[in-house]
């Protein structure tokens, strides 16, 4: 177990807003164990995946989350509307959070 989580963390969102692997509705959001084997519900990529869970990322000094391409616009949307239900929410970090935003989806 990683107690003081990870120096530093990047990594990016995608379209339906899962970060890490960590997919919306998924029971893994909650978990409190560091990595996480994952089952990927997207059938275009490799279905077995190890992840960080949201608790260690979350647990992270640093943490950067980068948002880019259009297929992103509607994420940002709901971001901006203050919607916590996607994964990319929920993401947080134990000092400093940054975003980086293509700056057309602003």
């Amino acid at each position: 177990e990683l107690s003081s989580g990870i120096n530093a963390e990047y990594g990016g969102v995608g379209s339906d807003g899962h970060v890490a692997s960590l997919f919306p509705h998924s029971t893994t959001l909650k978990s409190t164990v560091d990595f996480l084997h994952i089952h990927s519900p997207d059938p275009s990529v490799s279905p077995h995946r190890l992840t960080a869970s949201l608790d260690l990322i979350s647990r992270s000094r640093r943490v950067a989350v980068v948002v880019v391409g259009e297929g992103k616009r509607t994420v940002v949307d709901r971001l901006r509307q203050g919607d916590l239900e996607m994964p990319v929410a929920k993401v947080d970090a134990a000092e400093k959070l940054i975003w980086y935003v293509q700056k057309d989806l602003l």
